[in-house]
Order: C-alpha cells, then sequence, then structure tokens
C-alpha cells in the first residue's frame, strides 16, 4: 500500500497546529498593556486608549479618547468614562460600576471576581501585574 505524502497523524496534527498559532497571532488585539507613569503600573486598556486625568479623584487613568469625569452617585465617586456610559450595580461585589450600556456582568475565574465588560471580552494576562483583567476602558 503507497503511503499519501501528508497523511501521517503527525503531519495534520503539526500542520493543524501551525495554522491555529498563524489564527491566533494574526487576530486583531483586542487589549493592550499600557504604562502609566503616574501610577507606575501597567493597565490592560483598548489599543486606543489615552491617558486622562480626573480631578475630581486626583488620578490618571487610561480612557477612551472621549471619556470624561462621570459622577457615580451610589458610590460618591467620580469615574473617567465615555458620554453614554450608565451605572450598574454588581451583585457580586456589592457595588455600582460606571460601565458601557451593552457590558454583561462576566466572571474572571483567574480573580475569582465579578465585574462589567464588553459581551466580546475574555480575561486577558497582564504580564507586568502579573493579573487578569478584563479591558473595560
Amino acid at each position: 500500500m503507497k503511503q499519501v505524502r501528508g497523511s501521517h497523524p503527525f503531519s495534520w496534527r503539526l500542520s493543524g497546529l501551525l495554522s491555529a498559532l498563524l489564527m491566533l497571532l494574526s487576530a486583531p488585539a483586542l487589549a493592550d498593556q499600557k504604562y502609566n507613569p503616574y501610577t507606575q503600573r501597567w493597565e490592560t486598556v483598548a489599543p486606543n486608549s489615552v491617558l486622562k486625568y480626573n480631578p475630581y479623584e486626583h488620578e490618571w487613568s487610561y480612557a477612551s479618547p472621549d471619556a470624561k469625569p462621570t459622577y457615580n452617585p451610589y458610590n460618591q465617586s467620580w469615574d473617567m468614562a465615555p458620554p453614554n456610559a450608565v451605572q450598574k450595580y454588581n451583585p457580586y461585589e456589592r457595588e455600582w460600576q460606571t460601565t458601557m450600556p451593552n457590558s454583561e456582568l462576566k466572571y474572571n475565574p483567574y480573580e475569582r471576581e465579578w465585574e462589567y465588560a464588553q459581551p466580546s471580552s475574555k480575561p486577558t494576562y497582564n504580564p507586568y501585574e502579573r493579573q487578569w483583567e478584563f479591558d473595560h476602558k
């Protein structure tokens, strides 16, 4: 019996592995880690995020370019958020979070906490801070 080139079980596993690796490397970045020189920490953020100053909380953080300080009356705090942001209650963490209207409550199994995030987002590992984070900026 003549063996057809590439029909060996190892060859199809290798080709499957290589194509999966290529797809992973060519996928668009959904989140980046950017260094915040004011907090001296790395933040998991959307690629278009920029550093913004929140004068009410006296802090710098990455946020979308159109973000402005938004008052959260439930926590009595000011959050940097886009104009269409809303407050949603997180019953697992027992706090109100400022988030986007289409965000969903998601569980981060690595950090064992719940937070609001975009429907398509998954926890992203931040190697600088050694923690898993959702991109919710």
